[in-house]
């Protein structure tokens, strides 16, 4: 009798570790980036959509996310990064990986088909597999309905390319690459190459704030501790230094569906405010920088259509130093959203781009103006041949 109970606890064992080994499959890409950073020194967030199927429906699956190698498949190794953990609208950094510890996974919930769509993210480490010229491969690793054993390992369908910091012109080289935007915090940006959305971004992270404690993500990219992190609207990541089309799109997706709120297009990689994005050279050291002049990227308040153009009157005002427009515009089309001094001079561009129709809001910033009165102006050149242009006057008291 013991003999037998100790065969079938050993075949149990046995059971479990081929359960648990990593396989390439019923994981797959919705939205995944080109390239990831690698370097101890210089992290970064790297963010992806994906769906995991096969497990059972409406079942809560406790998971962490890492990325492997090739070389990872069939053994239990899910490989290595820092996972970031979505959860809604939360976003969780962990340093370790452990279906048996909080701190080590979060959980997601199966719909009826026994399937989950949603963001991960990852950090890259200073680990083997993060070298410049290899590719690694998103894992997700989860439990048996929630008992903190692995139970199944799945790679991703798509590998994404490592990059190293460099001002070098080679396949293998990256730049530091950023932007300044009124893009809402927590959803996600998308970088492509083209102005179409045609095939995969580039790179993909999510927009600051997010609300992680960055003392926990150490040895984070110079830049990005710099410039980018907790500020809001901002965003940090990295673009090939092999890039002759230069960066032609910039999309700001919903965190709760992926869809596009906004984006804004460039038709040969120099954008408005003069910075090129073609084969950049500045490595780590001289990051890329697109303005608010470059990107808008604000979010719509919903995808409500209004049937007239509105302009509506600014609020606080008389103010010091920041007030909110908000403006409705029925068609999409170009627009620009500027202040003028009361001789009728530009003293400052809040949007300039393509908006699609919609409700807006936008919050404009005098610190650098001098008291005094002044007027915005809401001109758009509509498909369709559509044109708006409305003035309303504002006071500004310092």
């Amino acid at each position: 009798m013991k003999k037998i109970i100790l065969l079938l606890a050993i075949m149990i064992m046995i059971s479990a570790e081929s359960d648990a080994q990593l396989v390439q499959s019923n994981f797959t890409g919705v939205l995944v980036p080109s390239y990831i950073g690698s370097g101890t020194s210089s992290r970064l967030p790297f963010i992806y959509r994906a769906t995991v199927t096969g497990l059972e429906p409406f079942t809560k699956y406790r998971y962490y996310s890492n990325a492997c190698r090739y070389t990872d498949f069939g053994g239990t190794n899910s490989g290595a990064g820092n996972p970031i953990f979505i959860n809604g609208s939360n976003y969780r950094y962990s340093t370790s990986t452990n279906l048996g510890n909080p701190s080590g996974y979060d959980s997601i919930t199966t719909d009826a088909s026994g399937s989950y769509t949603g963001w991960f993210g990852i950090v890259n480490t200073g680990n083997a597999r993060f070298t410049a010229g290899n590719y690694v491969i998103p894992t997700i690793t989860l439990d048996s309905a929630g008992n903190g054993s692995a139970k199944y390992r799945f790679a991703l369908n798509d590998s994404i390319k490592v990059l190293g910091f460099s001002d070098s012109a080679n396949s293998n080289s990256c730049t530091g690459f950023y932007g300044i935007s009124l893009a809402s915090p927590k959803n996600i940006v998308s970088v492509y190459d083209n102005v179409n959305n045609s095939g995969r971004p580039l790179t993909m992270v999510y927009v600051e704030n997010e609300g992680l404690d960055t003392n926990v993500i150490s040895s984070l990219a110079v830049f990005y501790k710099d410039s980018v992190d907790s500020r809001n609207g901002r965003w940090g990541t990295m673009i090939p230094n092999i890039l002759s089309t230069g960066v032609r799109r910039v999309n700001v997706h919903r965190i709760s569906d992926g869809s596009i709120a906004n984006f804004n297009t460039d038709d040969d990689g120099i954008w408005p405010s003069g910075t090129s994005t073609i084969n950049p050279s500045g490595g780590l050291v001289s990051p890329i920088r697109l303005s608010s002049q470059d990107i808008i990227l604000s979010v719509k308040f919903d995808n409500t259509i209004p049937e007239k153009f509105s302009l509506n009157q600014n609020y606080p005002n008389p103010f010091n130093p920041s007030t909110n427009i908000d403006f409705e515009i029925p068609v999409s089309g170009v627009l620009k959203l500027k202040i003028m001094n009361i001789l009728g001079e530009e003293a400052a561009v809040i949007l300039n781009g393509y908006f699609h129709a919609g409700l807006y809001s936008v919050k404009f910033n005098a610190g650098n103006l001098m008291s005094g009165v002044y007027f915005y102006s809401l001109e758009l050149n509509g498909e369709g041949g559509k044109f708006f242009k409305e003035t309303k006057k504002l006071i500004l008291i310092k």
